[in-house]
């Protein structure tokens, strides 16, 4: 059962038949989630853009920004709608003001949503449907500067450098965003449950493994504020000969002062700018991904009450040789003639869209 309600989260109906869901969640990004319904008067009036999609059985929701008509594969007309989860709405607000830090990355991201989003001095800027959830203080200390930048690709980019969690916790009443980090069940620890997903064990029906260095960079070269000679210039160093690969991080935007016309000393200045080179640096990493097809009738290795995203798990695949521990980065659900769980661990190979914003960015 899939619930609607408007963007003031009053339920205003339900589907209860649908041909086709898919509800994908994503640990440092946000999710998205389609929809493929009979066209009816009924489903066209209910499932329009802006309104929230919820289930029961999930803490995610998610909203419309889009519908089409398509016809599926017998010719019959369906109503073909896509989502995001809560967490873009981020994209609608800007950092509205040159921003330095010295807290852990989980302070820093609830005080950009707090100025920029909760208790903003413009009160135009408001959103009051969200609030954020407790403060679980992990994290350690970090020195970043950030302006006049979109807030959600910043804050996907610290949760994405630090291996942070962002979600919604939605209880059909009321959203709240939450920061967390993913528990550790890898077989080198003992505190927790042990998950091993691998079709040895026939916990897995079907995996689809891709790695990549093409795009690989682990030398930074950053420059700051200055012109010439007098550009303020670190670097983040390692690897030699053909193993040493190099990037220059343009970072001229990120100020020698604080937003009060405090100078910042060179030393705090130059560790503002290496934050800036570690994220870029995460955009230039090399890739892996296993993406497994779950057996849902597995009892001792179920998605949703025995691992959940962001979790660390071991991954392990004799014919391939691979045995490792990594992170459950995405999950889709996959509701067709029957229920499919597909869990992605690693960083999957860009996309070309991801290619080309890179590009933009650099």
């Amino acid at each position: 059962m899939i619930y609607v309600s408007n963007e003031n989260f009053q339920r205003i109906g339900m589907v209860g038949r649908f041909s086709y869901l898919l509800w994908r969640k994503k640990y440092s990004n946000h999710g998205e989630a389609e929809l493929h319904v009979d066209v009816t008067t009924e489903n066209i009036n209910l499932l329009q853009k802006g309104r929230i999609l919820f289930r029961k059985d999930d803490n995610e929701a998610m909203f419309i920004y889009y519908r089409g008509f398509s016809e599926d594969a017998t010719g019959k007309d369906q109503l073909v709608i896509k989502c995001f989860s809560l967490i873009r709405w981020l994209d609608r607000r800007v950092l509205w003001r040159i921003a330095t830090y010295n807290h852990t990355p989980e302070d820093i991201l609830r005080n950009m949503i707090t100025t920029e989003i909760i208790s903003p001095s413009n009160v135009n800027r408001k959103i009051s449907q969200i609030k954020l959830a407790s403060r679980k203080g992990f994290g350690s200390p970090i020195e970043l500067q950030a302006s006049y930048v979109d807030l959600l690709d910043k804050i996907e980019a610290i949760c994405n450098t630090y291996e942070m969690g962002i979600r919604t916790i939605f209880d059909g009443k009321e959203a709240k965003f939450d920061l967390y980090e993913g528990v550790n069940r890898t077989v080198d620890q003992r505190a927790n449950p042990r998950i091993i997903l691998s079709k040895d064990f026939s916990n897995v029906l079907s995996r689809k493994y891709e790695e990549a260095d093409n795009d690989l960079k682990n030398t930074a070269l950053i420059g700051g504020e200055g012109e010439g000679a007098n550009r303020t210039l670190t670097s983040i160093e390692q690897g030699m000969g053909l193993n040493r690969r190099e990037v220059f991080v343009d970072a001229r935007d990120i100020s020698n002062q604080t937003e009060d016309d405090v100078q910042i000393p060179d030393a705090e200045y130059k560790k503002i700018l290496k934050q800036r080179g570690l994220e870029k640096l995460l955009e230039f990493e090399d890739f892996y991904s296993l993406e497994c097809e779950l057996d849902v009738t597995k009892e001792n290795t179920k998605y949703g009450r025995d691992f959940f995203l962001g979790d660390i798990i071991t991954i392990r695949d004799d014919k391939l040789g691979i045995i490792m521990n990594s992170r459950v980065e995405e999950v889709d659900e996959v509701y067709q003639q029957s229920k499919g769980i597909y869990v992605r661990v690693g960083k999957s190979v860009p996309t070309l869209t991801e290619k080309m914003k890179k590009l933009v960015n650099r």
